[in-house]
């Protein structure tokens, strides 16, 4: 196929992937959706049909298993598999899960498989009857727990139902797909709502939006290549970028692919920064984009030879080159920053590993565009780098350093007057220029492979950096600010907007709902049912922060609620809380204020519902804010999202201050010993804070008078490091990758990849630290993690003996029939113990728990964990430390049984610990193990690389001092021996130098004697053939002038006057024969000096220049070319050439000479003399450059021949390029001065 046309078919395909997808999205036939429709409900069908035939053969089994009068948990606990719950007699006996919430005694009233909705979820119930028991399976095909954060996420099995958007419907199906069994016993209807008609499509349409986009940039790929063939490399590359960034824009304005498929890569709850990045993956695409402009301009970089043109600038564009050059990068530092800031401050992502260390698939993009970015800042930095280190050999030595002292001087001055961030960019900027620069000056010593090994490992120091600056400078912004909100909300005498919705909407609500007022009616009150409606529908998200506690009473103001302690009835709530002092502007409701707890907030609402005529109950609900300090996980668990501290809690203290007196403290951090009052004076403690002895203080000043003091630990040095470490990590591990896959891809590049020794040292050694030092340090994390949760957990059970302890005493074995005595008894124990402790009794039901918020939220049943059931009431376990879920968290819960005295032989209860924050302290544990073996990993690291980089160089300095030597050795010269002490390799290699050149000088002296007798042998051969052919004529001459004197010719006079003239002739042949080999062998040696080249070709050029005869084009650079060499050799090697070239030149062409001097890339200059003579004959070009060897008539042919000794003597070389009838040139390359 013709490759002009594949660009039009590849558009062409595009364009139809994309009105495909556009089809699919607004025209989908409606008989796809109801095809696409009964795939998911066949789906979902069969799902459920096997889960319903495991389940049934399980109940079948463990029905063999049960006996009449004994239940065996341990043998039933290792069948079951799924949420079994066995009955008899109406009394529940067996349960394998505590996690779903069945009514404990009173079995479902199923006779055949059936959907079951409550308020925690919907399940399939699967009933069996065996030996008397009734045996229930359950399961889940919804979870509700009424609350959504991190922990806890309501919604369908996704292992039944994938990742279909649907609504499961119980009751009047009507025409909705159903789940039915085999039987054909109906289970649920299936609704997918009245959203888009193409969602079923979604998939089809993202894999066609995939496609075309595939397509289109393989399109625009194929277009630039047809103007890259033509060697039009900008306008191909430009119109690529320009098809790259039009089709950018394009996805942005048509909100792709988001409009079609609400995946989470381009949720905008992920992630959404502007319009230019409202989502993760939009961001990832502006980085792919950032990524493909980088390689665009680093490939025109090359293509232009920007480097040449950069060489040719004048001084004055130098010097202004490497200014915007210095200044580029900083520019680019500064985007980088922005780049960091943006991700930390509009992702909800923990991505300060000192707070989390979970890798998630979404902060293992957001690293991976992070890395990405810095790939295309290591190219931008390239070309910079690249330009100034030309700049370089053009400049003083100095010159760099004051450009770049002046430019970061001045940024810092801007960034202090403007108040911005960027003073750590700036530095770091300015640590970069330094090096780049120290290593431009001394680029002779680092061999260019390792130049740019270590340059990418510079750009990743420097962008890990950046991104631990930027999260340092986002982390302390957050922290002032939330530090600011906490102060206000503490000093806040009301929380207006929560006295708002208690009357204007929760009051309403409550009031009006049917199924409350008819539950208080009735003569069995479901409180619970009552409490949980209210908490769970009726209080909005922003109460969260609050701890509710409802009470009811009836329409006599007496109590619904035997166990409640709070008040018997409700005259006597009045009397103590609703006094004129506790009033609010609205009816009913209380601010309560505690004078032993200043700064809390307490609300009492009171709620009438109509309960009959004239009747009316009243539901009083209290309101408390919680805790800020909490030292359980629990007020976090059971809090929406939005209400979560951004911060490490634990660590967060507070003090109030009046007139410079410590008023009130709460938190670990003891203001009266360790803080300053001084400090209160200051004002840096209300701007930025203040930081004194490893804590960061904030001070706010209220309205009302007192001073809000809010401390947290200090997020310093360490912190910084260890998210440097890494990101440092993270982007070597992904450039080693990256490196990997391109040798496995070129081959043949690592054939050709040749490193010096100095090189092959570096890398060994990096490499050989780098793997030691990776095991020891994961073996160590490995080891001191195992420790560490060996202590906690060892932690765990000294706490939970405790506990068992206090509540084995008779103390608490007397007050087991009061439920309001045992409740306050466990709480006393659970403040002490700072736990949550819960009391089962003998059976396994709930009595009393310090948290009863796990239980009423439905995270938990009132049910013991069956397995620790079973080993301690089977098995005689004297304990049981069992990991558990709620949600999406996993944490550890203790069990203990309860046994009078301890008595081994009386089992009473159990006692349930569990320990929610235990995933979290193993996580804080673990993240500073880890951190800190990072940072250690990371230093050393760096350290080993500068230190493997002096140890080459240490290694190779007798090396390089021998390679020096050996450079200089010669049979004409004086050689000199090395000296080195050592017995090593090296040593053994200098000395057999220094015998080498012992011999050297032996046999130097015979050497030259054979080489002069061969030398004056061959040059007296020479002078006899160049003396023997004018002899020749002379001796004819002479013989035939004999002749006729003899014969008394009468012309004799003319003859001998003639003869006269050929002799002399003859005569001053053999005369320039004896001076040029006269000249040649007492020619001086040439004198090195520093000499323009280009002022010497201008001389050599102007004695030659006649237009009217010969054309000469003279090309030579503006700013003077400098070497050392024999200026006086030079210009008589410039003009031997330039007069050889003419006069090789037939008489039917006008000569025309070209003259070119240009400097090459390895600091070399380039003389090219080129004519348009008849070029040099094949068969003596090797005789070019041998003494009175000559292709004239005239001339002694030992031109070329000083000439190439001369420049030899230089440090440079001659030779040429010749063509048969074409022409000749003469290039002469000569190492440029060093300055």
């Amino acid at each position: 196929m013709n490759r002009n046309y594949t660009p039009f078919i590849l558009f062409i395909l595009a364009v139809l992937c994309f009105a495909a997808t556009a089809f699919l999205h607004y025209r989908v036939p409606a008989s796809w959706l109801q095809a696409d429709r009964e795939q998911t409900q066949q789906h979902i069908t069969a799902r459920v049909l096997a889960l319903l035939s495991d389940a049934q053969q399980e109940s079948a089994q463990l029905g063999k298993l049960l006996q009449k009068d004994k239940i065996n948990f341990t043998k039933l606990l290792s069948k079951t598999h799924y949420p079994t719950f066995v009955y008899k007699n109406g009394r529940l006996v067996y349960w394998s899960d505590h996690t779903v919430i069945p009514d404990l005694d009173l079995p479902p009233t199923i006779r055949s498989i059936t959907t079951v909705r409550n308020s925690y979820g919907t399940f399939v119930v699967m009933p069996h009857r065996a030996h008397g028991y009734h045996i229930f399976t359950y399961i889940p095909l919804q979870v509700d727990y009424g609350i959504t954060n991190d922990y806890l996420a309501s919604g369908l099995q996704k292992s039944i139902f994938g990742t279909a958007d649907v609504r499961l419907v119980l009751d009047n199906p009507g025409r909705l797909p159903q789940v039915t069994t085999d039987q054909g016993d109906f289970l649920f209807a299936i609704d997918h709502g009245s959203g888009r008609v193409d969602a079923g499509f979604d998939n089809l349409q993202l894999v066609l939006l995939i496609f075309g986009t595939i397509l289109f940039v393989w399109f625009s790929i194929s277009v630039c290549r047809l103007f890259l063939r033509r060697q039009r490399y900008t306008q191909g590359i430009v119109l690529l970028l320009g098809l790259l960034v039009g089709f950018r824009f394009a996805l942005l304005f048509l909100n792709l692919p988001f409009l079609i498929v609400e995946t989470e890569l381009f949720d905008p709850r992920l992630y959404a920064a502007s319009f230019w990045s409202p989502s993760v993956g939009d961001l990832a695409l502006n980085v792919l984009l950032l990524v493909a402009v980088a390689w665009a301009a680093y490939y025109l970089f090359h293509k232009n030879e920007v480097l040449a043109a950069v060489k040719a600038y004048s001084p004055q564009k130098s010097n202004l080159l490497l200014g915007a050059a210095i200044l580029a990068f900083f520019v680019l530092l500064a985007i980088l920053f922005r780049f960091y800031y943006g991700i930390y401050h509009n992702s909800p992502l923990a991505l300060d590993i000192n707070q989390s260390i979970a890798l998630e698939r979404y902060k293992l993009v957001m690293y991976s565009l992070m890395f990405l970015h810095t790939v295309a800042l290591s190219l931008f930095a390239y070309m910079l780098a690249s330009v100034v280190n030309v700049l370089l050999r053009k400049s003083d030595a100095w010159r760099p350093y004051k450009v770049l002292l002046i430019i970061a001087v001045t940024l810092v001055a801007l960034a202090v007057l403007l108040d911005v961030p960027w003073v750590p960019v700036i530095l770091i900027g300015t640590v970069f220029w330094s090096i780049i620069l120290l290593a431009a000056q001394h680029r002779q010593a680092i061999s260019l492979p390792y130049r740019t090994y270590l340059f990418f490992f510079l750009i990743i120091v420097v962008s890990s950096l950046t991104g631990a600056a930027s999260l340092y400078t986002h982390f302390q912004s957050e922290l002032l600010a939330y530090k600011q909100k906490f102060a206000f909300d503490l000093m806040q005498g009301n929380d207006v907007l929560a006295e708002y919705l208690l009357e204007e909407d929760v009051a309403v609500r409550v009031s009006e709902d049917v199924l409350i007022q008819s539950k208080m009616k009735g003569p069995y009150v479901d409180a619970f049912f009552i409490k949980r409606k209210i908490s769970r529908q009726f209080l909005p998200d922003y109460f969260d922060k609050y701890e509710a506690n409802i009470l009811l009473f009836d329409s006599q103001g007496r109590t619904l609620e035997s166990a409640d302690t709070t008040a018997a009835t409700l005259d006597e709530l009045r009397q103590k809380y609703a006094t004129t002092s506790n009033r609010t502007e609205y009816t009913n409701l209380y601010l309560v204020n505690d004078p032993a707890r200043p700064h809390t907030r307490f609300y009492l609402k009171l709620i009438e519902v109509p309960l009959g005529t004239q009747q009316y109950g009243t539901i009083v609900l209290q309101l408390s804010l919680k805790e800020l300090l909490p030292n359980s996980l629990v007020p976090e668990l059971l809090a929406g999202q939005q209400h979560q501290q951004p911060f490490r809690a634990d660590i967060l203290s507070y003090g109030i201050y009046e007139k410079g007196r410590l008023t009130y403290s709460e938190g670990e951090f003891d203001y009266a010993t360790n803080f300053d009052r001084s400090q209160l004076e200051k004002s840096e403690l209300y701007k930025q804070g203040a930081t004194e002895d490893g804590f960061h203080h904030l001070g706010v000043k209220t309205d009302s008078g007192p001073t809000v003091i809010i401390t947290t630990s200090k997020y310093g040095a360490r912190e910084v490091l260890s998210n440097f470490s890494f990101l440092f990590l993270f982007f070597t591990g992904c450039l080693i990758i990256v490196a990997v896959l391109y040798i496995l891809l070129n081959r043949e590049r690592l054939r050709d990849f040749q490193p010096n020794f100095s090189t092959k040292i570096q890398l060994f050694l990096n490499f050989g630290i780098l793997l030691p030092l990776m095991l020891v340090s994961i073996v160590t994390a490995s080891l001191v993690t195992g420790s560490y949760k060996k202590d906690l957990l060892s932690s765990y059970e000294k706490k939970g003996e405790a506990i068992q302890d206090h509540l084995s005493r008779p103390t608490t074995l007397e007050v087991l029939p009061d439920r309001n005595r045992l409740l306050r008894r466990v709480a006393s124990i659970a403040a002490l113990s700072e736990a949550d402790v819960s009391l089962y009794d003998r059976t396994g039901r709930l009595l009393v728990t310090s948290q009863p918020l796990i239980f009423e939220s439905g995270l938990l049943s009132k049910l013991v964990n069956p397995h620790a059931f079973a080993a301690i009431s089977e098995r005689q376990a004297l304990r049981v430390l069992a990991d558990e879920h709620a949600g999406n968290l996993s944490f550890n819960a203790l069990y203990l049984p309860l046994r009078p005295d301890n008595d081994p032989e009386k089992l009473i209860g159990f006692i349930g610990i569990p320990f929610f924050d235990s995933e979290r302290q193993l996580d804080l544990k673990l993240i500073e193990l880890i951190t800190t073996t990072m940072n250690i990993f990371t230093v050393m690291f760096i350290v080993f690389i500068i230190l493997t980089f002096f140890a080459s160089r240490a290694l190779t300095v007798p090396l390089r001092m021998l390679a020096d030597k050996l450079k200089h050795t010669s049979l004409t010269g004086k050689n000199e021996m090395l000296a080195y002490e050592g017995a090593d390799e090296i040593g053994m290699l200098v000395n057999e130098y220094n015998r080498m050149l012992l011999t050297l000088e032996q046999n130097k002296v015979e050497l030259a004697m054979r080489e002069k007798e061969a030398a004056w042998r061959e040059m007296a051969r020479q002078v006899a053939h160049e003396i023997k052919n004018p002899l020749t004529p002379m001796k004819l001459s002479l013989q035939y002038l004999q002749k006729a004197i003899a014969e008394k010719n009468p012309n004799t006079e003319q003859m001998i006057n003639k003869i006269s003239h050929t002799l002399i002739t003859q005569i001053n042949i053999l005369s320039d024969i004896a001076t040029s080999f006269s000249n040649f062998t007492s020619m001086p040696e040439p004198k090195a000096e520093l000499m323009d080249l280009g002022a010497a070709l201008h001389k050599a050029a102007d004695l030659h220049t006649n237009p009217a005869s010969v054309k000469t084009e003279l090309r030579v650079p503006e700013e003077p070319v400098m070497v050392m060499a024999d200026e006086a050799l030079m210009v008589r090697t410039f003009n031997n050439l330039l007069l050889n070239a003419i006069q090789a030149v037939p008489a039917d062409r006008k000569p025309l000479i070209k003259i070119d001097l240009k400097i090459e890339a390895d600091n070399t200059a380039l003389v090219a003399i080129a004519d348009n003579g008849s070029g040099i004959p094949a068969e003596i070009q090797h005789k070019v450059f041998i003494p009175n060897f000559s292709t004239k008539y005239t001339g002694s042919g030992i031109g070329l021949a000083v000439a190439k000794k001369g420049i030899e003597n230089a440090g440079g070389r001659i030779w040429f390029v010749t063509e048969e009838g074409e022409g000749t040139t003469f290039y002469i390359s000569l190492p440029l001065a060093t300055t």
